[in-house]
């Protein structure tokens, strides 16, 4: 008798740690996700500035703020 309960109490803290290990798994996939997403729109966003930034340089460039030595420089330096 006292060994059957020993067998049903050791069950139920294998079963509640399954089910914390499982809670655990799902949080962690669900927390993927979001960086995953986060990710992308970042990527998005450095990616349009990334495209203002050539504008404006070439701006500067065409009207002699900047010379063809230092276009070049500052191109090289955003696309690196």
């Amino acid at each position: 008798m006292i060994a059957w309960i020993i067998y049903i109490v050791v069950g139920l803290i294998l079963f509640f740690v399954l089910y914390l290990a499982v809670l655990g798994i799902n949080r962690g996939v669900e927390a993927k996700k979001i960086n995953n997403k986060e990710k992308l729109k970042n990527k998005s966003r450095f990616s349009k500035n990334i495209s203002s930034e050539l504008r404006k340089l070439k701006s500067l460039y065409e009207d002699g703020s900047i010379t063809k030595k230092e276009f070049i420089a500052a191109k090289k330096k955003l696309l690196s």
